[in-house]
């Protein structure tokens, strides 16, 4: 099971294909983590980007391959590599909205 913290929303996955859809959100970035149909339970797998959310009130966002976190789509096995993975990913989201807000007061001053 995969964790709780931070999940901004579950859904089927809306590009047709099928699957469970977990959406997690930190500051302006989260975890897009897919998992679809598979006919043999040994193929069973997580698809995961990193997004970065769109300041609207629907859910908008883009696929975001420029962090250093991941620079292209993962694949995770299991949830416990996920979930590892996802404490791991929200650390970073946390240090990375603190440096933003910096970069953007800066700018302002």
């Amino acid at each position: 099971m995969l964790i709780q913290e931070n999940l901004h929303l579950t859904r089927t996955a809306t590009d047709g294909e099928g699957g469970q859809q977990f959406l997690y959100k930190v500051n302006q970035y989260g975890i897009s983590a897919i998992s679809r149909p598979q006919e043999e339970i040994s193929s069973i797998h997580w698809d995961v980007d990193v997004i970065k959310f769109h300041e609207t009130e629907a859910v908008e966002f883009d696929v975001c391959h420029s962090t250093e976190l991941a620079e292209k789509s993962l694949i995770f096995h299991n949830d416990s590599s996920l979930n590892e993975f996802l404490e791991k990913a929200f650390s970073y989201f946390k240090e990375l909205g603190i440096l933003e807000s910096m970069v953007q007061k800066e700018k302002e001053a």
